[in-house]
C-alpha cells in the first residue's frame, strides 16, 4: 500500500489543532483511527526499510508498545492520547520523507516567535 504523505500530514494537523478546540468523543476516536492506521504504515516502513539514517529503536519501541492500548474512555485521556499519537505520527513521517528525500517544508503562515531572551 503506497503512503500518502499528504493525507497524513492533514491528518497529523488536524489532531494537534483539537487543544484549541473541544472536539466531540466521536471525532477523537475517528482522528485515532486514522492516526492508528498511518502509524501502523509508517512503523513497518521505518522497521523494514534500509535507511542511510536509521530510526531510534528505543522510540520505536515506544510507539509500537502505545499502538497497543486503545484509546481511552474519558474524554481526558482520550485529550491525552490522541495529540501523542499525532506527535509519534508526526516523527515517523518526518523519517520516511527524509529517508527518501522527500522532506517538503510548510511553508511559513504565521510569524516566528521571539527568540528566548529576547523582548518583542
Amino acid at each position: 500500500m503506497p503512503i500518502d504523505t499528504d493525507t497524513i500530514a492533514d491528518t497529523i494537523r488536524q489532531a494537534l489543532c483539537f487543544g484549541s478546540v473541544r472536539p466531540s468523543r466521536e471525532e477523537l476516536a475517528a482522528t485515532d483511527e486514522a492516526l492508528r492506521g498511518h502509524v501502523a504504515l509508517l512503523l513497518a516502513e521505518a522497521r523494514w526499510t534500509a535507511s542511510p539514517h536509521p530510526p531510534d529503536r528505543y522510540r520505536l519501541d515506544r510507539i509500537s508498545k502505545h499502538m497497543a492500548f486503545p484509546l481511552g474512555k474519558g474524554m481526558l485521556s482520550a485529550y491525552a492520547e490522541v495529540p501523542q499519537r499525532a506527535r509519534d505520527c508526526q516523527w515517523l513521517l518526518a523519517h520516511f520523507t527524509a529517508s527518501r528525500d522527500e522532506y517538503k517544508p510548510r511553508p511559513a503562515s504565521t510569524p516566528a516567535a521571539p527568540a528566548a531572551g529576547r523582548r518583542a
